[in-house]
Parts: C-alpha cells; structure tokens; sequence
C-alpha cells in the first residue's frame, strides 16, 4: 500500500506540472525518477551452477540476510519472490547438471525475462567449468531476441575453501578463466567470493547495481547492503532531479505554485531516499529527520517558501530569486536526507 501510495504521488505530481504554464516540459526532469521510482521492480536474478555451489548461501550473504533465523527457501527451476525484511529479488536457480534445466529455463523465460546471470562454480569442480559452461552457453541461446545480452558473473564461490591464502585463491580463478575462454562464453572475468567471510561481494553487489536495468536499480541498491557507494550515487540522482525540477517551477511567474508542486516533490525525494536506506518512512523516521534538522534548518525550510513566494510578486528577477531559492533549498533538504538516511 505504501509503494502504491508513492506511485500515485509521482502520477499526481506529473499531471499537476501539466496544469502549470511554462512547467509541462518538466516532465522530461522526471524521467529518471519515473525510472527509478515510479517503474521500479526487483531485479531478476538467475543462478547457473551445480548444487553444491552455494547459490542460496550466496544470496544470503549478498543480502545479509541471518540464514538460521531466516531461512531463504528458493524452489529449483522456479522464479521465486524473495522479499524479506525490505530485500526484493526475484530469484531463479538452476541445476546446470540436471536433465530437466532446459525444460525448466524455457518455462521460466516464459513467466519472465532475467536481468542478470550468475555462473557458479567451487574450487572442486573447476574442472567441470567447460562443461558447465557448454551448458549455460546453450541455455542462454534461448533467451529472446530484442531483450539484450544477458550480463553474466562468473563466480568462485566458496574461495576460503582454497589452500591458505589469496596467491592460491587468483590461481584457481585464472584456472577457471582459462577454462571459461576456451569455450568461447561471453562473460565477465570470474570472481572469487565467499559467503562465509564476504570476500568479494562488496565489489560484486556494486558491479550487480551498475549492471542492472535502471527500473531495479533502487530495489537492487535497497536489498544489496553492502551497495553502499551505489546507494549514494542513485541518492544523488534522486536529489538532483528533483532538484532541476524545482528550480523550473521556481522560475514560473505564479504565486504559491511552489507550495503546489514543491512539497509533493521534496516529500518524495525524502521518502524515496529514506526507501533506498531500507527504512519505511513512518512518522516515527520522519520525527527523527526533521529532528536531526533541529530549529535553525526546520526555520529555513519554512524561510525558503516564504521568500520564494514573496520573490515571485517582485517583477523581473523575482522568478530567478525564486528559482535560486528553491533549487538550494531543494539539494539542502536532500543532502540532508543522505546524510540521515545513507551516511547515519
């Protein structure tokens, strides 16, 4: 229901700037945060590989996620919607030894399309890589023409397991590239991870954000802890359009339109920031924002709609005031936000 509310929040906003002369263009503004916010879906994620590689232990600790108290109970073959306490993905696992993975893979292609492949292997059945490979090489011929090459992730997962330390670790890793070249897969460079330790899935959680289609990068960066540079910069994005939309509406020649178009909009900006933290934004994380403004910023935030709109009755540069006043206002109240919600 809340999600559903910010949806008709960014609908209501959009057709309110439609109303407002000289601001309907705006809208081109706000593509990024329709993307991002209004289309936003959880990404989809297969894992190739054998059984015994680790996918679930995998997306447990990508999503940190307590494994005992919690447990992930991902359903082989089938899309499964893992949402817990605020991760969403929607999660595909594959046996790439079993007879039925290509029965199972065109039906999941049926229900829907992948935005991302993970190719497992462990240290002990690297020497199965060609194999394996041969198979999701196959397997990912099926996918649909115009949907775009699949991004794949090669991974060594399990890389405590290998000898004693990261000299043996990047050998077994060029062993396995070495395998994976010769079968002519189109793949990154594998990478050598652990679910038990979190070596490697720093790194890996923020390639997954950058690889990912733009409607599931905040899910991705809400479910993906330890995405922490993804989630500033998607912060940023957010803060900036909305942003150089309020510094058109603070050019528009009329009284209190700031007041219309501007409180919805930094209303969203906070709750989609406050969202990407993985916090819901109730009126108890609000109570704490607004209280980590303190009186000087909470007396701001009401100085700046006052002096826009009294900018706006000042003939000739009163609308550039406004737009100043706004625009700065606007990223002030946002940097705040990132701060609270994504920098603690």
């Amino acid at each position: 229901m809340k999600d559903r509310a910010k949806e008709l929040a960014l609908d209501q906003l959009v057709k309110v700037l439609d109303r407002v002369p000289l601001v309907s263009s705006v809208k081109n503004d706000l593509s990024g945060l329709r993307s991002l916010l209004y289309l936003r879906r959880p990404p989809r994620v297969v894992a190739l590989g054998l059984g015994s590689s680790g996918r679930s232990t995998l997306l447990r600790s990508l999503i940190e996620r307590p494994p005992v108290r919690h447990p992930l109970d991902p359903d082989h073959g089938h899309w499964v919607r893992i949402e817990h306490e605020g991760a969403k993905v929607d999660w595909l696992e594959i046996d790439a030894d079993d007879p039925a993975a290509r029965s199972q893979w065109t039906r999941a292609l049926d229900e829907e399309v992948p935005d991302l492949v993970f190719l497992t292997f462990e240290p002990r059945n690297v020497r199965d890589a060609k194999r394996i490979a041969e198979r999701a090489k196959s397997l990912l011929a099926d996918v649909p023409d115009g949907t775009g090459a699949l991004r794949v992730f090669t991974l060594l997962t399990h890389s405590d397991l290998v000898g004693r330390g990261p000299v043996e670790v990047e050998a077994e890793r060029r062993a396995l590239e070495a395998e994976l070249d010769a079968c002519g897969l189109d793949a990154d460079p594998p990478r050598a991870v652990s679910a038990i330790s979190g070596h490697g899935l720093a790194a890996l959680s923020e390639a997954m954000v950058l690889a990912l289609p733009e409607e599931t990068r905040l899910e991705a960066a809400r479910a993906l802890t330890r995405a922490q540079e993804a989630r500033l910069r998607i912060g940023n994005e957010i803060v900036q359009a909305c942003t150089s939309v309020s510094v058109t509406v603070g050019v528009t020649p009329i009284p209190f339109s700031d007041m219309v178009v501007l409180g919805p909009l930094q209303a969203l900006m906070v709750s989609a920031l406050a969202y990407l933290s993985g916090r819901g934004l109730d009126k108890k994380t609000v109570a704490e924002w607004l209280g980590s403004l303190g009186v000087v910023g909470g007396l701001g935030m009401g100085l700046r709609y006052s002096a826009q709109t009294i900018a706006k009755l000042v003939p000739g540069a009163g609308n550039v005031i406004a737009a100043g006043v706004a625009g700065a206002g606007t990223t002030a109240m946002g940097q705040s936000a990132i701060r609270y919600f994504l920098k603690n």
